[in-house]
């Protein structure tokens, strides 16, 4: 409410760089997980006679953990200034660990 207390604010901004700093972090992760959600998916086509529908899950899933997931990454950290275009920044950083979360566990499922 007063500058002296800018832990009591509702203010959007005050809140602004934890989301950051958290979106940093799954950012970051998202990317460290892409060499593994590419191992784990390209050998997950040896199952596709025993569990062909989760083989066809794992092989979207893969091809979106070497090419979406790159670029959700490069979407956050390029709209993450910009008023207009931070919200959807911000689904960007939280959507870009999803293909090779998915991947990885499913992998690991077979």
């Amino acid at each position: 409410m007063h500058e002296t207390t800018p832990f009591l604010t509702t203010d959007q901004t005050a809140a602004a760089p934890v989301t950051d700093t958290a979106l940093r972090w799954v950012t970051a992760l998202a990317v460290a997980m892409i060499p593994m959600a590419f191992l784990f998916g390209a050998f997950a086509g040896m199952a596709a006679e025993v569990h062909p529908q989760t083989v066809a899950v794992v092989t979207v899933c893969w091809f979106g953990s070497w090419t979406a997931t790159p670029l959700l990454v490069v979407i956050f950290w390029l709209w993450r200034r910009h008023p207009t275009r931070a919200r959807a920044g911000r689904w960007a950083g939280w959507v870009a660990p999803v293909p090779p979360t998915v991947t990885i566990l499913l992998a690991l499922g077979l």
